[in-house]
């Protein structure tokens, strides 16, 4: 099986903008929520969006299946 998981992290949903500094800090935990909600539907779905915490579609996956060949 071959998984392909595309996220643009380009978007205020993946950065934490305190107001007190210049310099935002990445936000892992976006990733995370965006990848528990994917890894389910690997079983039944072979493409889909990956969607934001602020419903914006921010990315893509893939899932390759292919069948093991063994040489006896």
């Amino acid at each position: 099986m071959k998984i392909n998981i595309n996220i643009e992290t380009d978007n205020s949903a993946f950065w934490n903008h305190d107001e007190d500094s210049e310099n935002p800090t990445f936000d892992y935990s976006e990733v995370e929520r965006i990848l528990k909600v994917i890894m389910p539907k690997f079983e039944y779905k072979d493409s889909g969006k990956c969607i934001d915490i602020n419903g914006n579609t921010v990315g893509s996956y893939s899932i390759k299946k292919e069948v093991a060949q063994w040489n006896i």
